[in-house]
């Protein structure tokens, strides 16, 4: 399976469905009053983090996710019915943008976490809803809301709990393989492998993932080489495994090429070069490796390397050892600091509820042709949607909601005067004083 980590697909939340108009009428009850119920609320689309999924293969070829509508209203005050959520598994460290604005809306980290992503709408309310004192037998009702649709930008930094990194030919592809059920394709020339290549172990019945992330030379950060594409998959992991080969075939300058490396996670970013390390020295079993060992080991002073053949599966075990107790600690610090500093984590985008919508009253006026405005605005689009005009009762409502934003007084202010002719989205009126 080819490994996706990036992709673009669009979110189509549920309508609203409408309110509705209808009458109570039983035997014996005269001027039984409004029994329309009100529009069911549209499903809203959620992603959910989940640590089984490692690549949005899953997803990556459905283009559109759509949510169901909510149903309209009926008779005898029955509302209609909500509709159903759609839950999307994503793997942890999925990075959600907006595609319009790149803001970062999401940021899938916590397993079995649900981030709201686009709302449904909400269902439109029947005529009991406008029951009052006031208007015992309200002629009102409302369509539903639109659903929210987003087109939102997927991409996944966390592939691996402990990534390895190296300079081209140290021998990541063959050590991955060594101990995991990774086939990645080897050989002895520059960036063999083009993807990462995940491996997985069991431990204690934990699945830890291994990413062996292609090689980085210098100025990978700048985007040499092939660049920070893959660089920030280093960002999420647990701890980096830093792979080095001593066979002076590979490197005429072992001092160099551990720097580089080390350089190069500076230079992307300080959280990345913060993580937990650990040295793994490759390819002891070479002509030559042993002085390139003793120049590495002088070099890190009291610093840690451990020493392996890939190839030959030589301290394999040992080094296994070393790597999940140092795994097993870095995770149980982050999980410290993630209860700690939940409020630096982007759990959820925004909150949830069902309730009156605050929108923009800005409108704006264009004269068209002579005697022709077009007005438009988020206020106006949103209510010239929401109220039929097909009812006396709803047009007096309209005409509230066009002058709780003083609407004849910026008409006057742009020129318009009486008998011009006003389009408002799919409405046309007739200006009068």
């Amino acid at each position: 399976m080819a490994f996706v980590d990036k992709c673009t697909i669009t979110l189509k939340a549920g309508n609203g469905g409408d309110g509705i108009v209808s009458w109570r009428r039983e035997t014996h009850v005269p001027e039984g009053g409004p029994a329309g119920g009100n529009g069911g609320n549209g499903g809203s689309i959620f992603f959910v983090g989940d640590h089984n999924e490692t690549s949005l293969e899953s997803i990556k070829f459905k283009k559109i996710i759509k949510a169901d509508h909510g149903t309209k209203g009926n008779i005898k005050n029955q509302h209609g019915a909500n509709a159903e959520h759609v839950y999307v598994k994503l793997p942890l460290g999925t990075v959600v943008y907006d595609a319009k604005t790149n803001e970062i809306i999401a940021d899938v980290s916590v397993d079995k976490q649900t981030y709201l992503i686009a709302s449904g709408g909400m269902g439109g309310f029947g005529n009991t809803h406008f029951k009052s004192a006031f208007n015992k037998a309200p002629n009102l009702y409302e369509r539903g809301e639109l659903g929210e649709e987003i087109v939102v930008n997927l991409e996944l930094k966390t592939i691996a709990d402990i990534g390895i990194v190296g300079l081209p030919n140290a021998g990541k592809s063959t050590l991955i393989s060594s101990f995991t059920n990774a086939k990645p394709k080897t050989a002895n020339y520059m960036f063999t492998t083009l993807n990462p290549i995940l491996g997985t172990i069991y431990h204690e019945d934990q699945r830890i993932v291994f990413a062996d992330i292609p090689g980085l030379i210098e100025g990978a950060h700048e985007g040499v080489g092939l660049g920070f594409d893959f660089l920030r998959h280093i960002e999420r992991c647990f701890l980096l495994l830093h792979l080095i080969s001593l066979d002076p075939n590979d490197n005429v300058d072992i001092i160099q090429a551990y720097e580089t490396i080390v350089h190069e996670l500076f230079a992307y970013k300080q959280s990345v070069a913060d993580k937990p390390i650990i040295i793994v020295a490759n390819k002891i079993d070479a002509i030559g490796a042993e002085e390139n060992l003793a120049l590495l080991k002088d070099h890190l002073k009291d610093q840690n390397v451990i020493v392996i053949s890939a190839l030959n599966y030589t301290n394999i075990k040992e080094m296994l050892d070393q790597v999940i107790e140092a795994y097993l600690a870095a995770r149980h610090k982050f999980n410290i600091q993630a209860q700690n500093n939940s409020s630096d984590q982007l759990l959820v985008w925004k909150d949830y509820s069902i309730k009156e919508k605050v929108i923009d009253k800005t409108i704006v006026i264009n004269q068209v042709d002579e005697h022709v405005f077009e007005i438009s605005g988020p206020y106006l689009k949103y209510w010239t949607r929401r109220i039929p005009l097909n009812t006396q009762d709803n047009l007096i409502r309209f005409n509230q909601k066009l002058q709780s934003i003083n609407f004849k007084e910026q008409l006057k202010e742009a020129g318009a005067v009486p008998g011009d002719s006003l389009i408002i989205y799919d409405i046309q009126l007739e200006y009068e004083e």
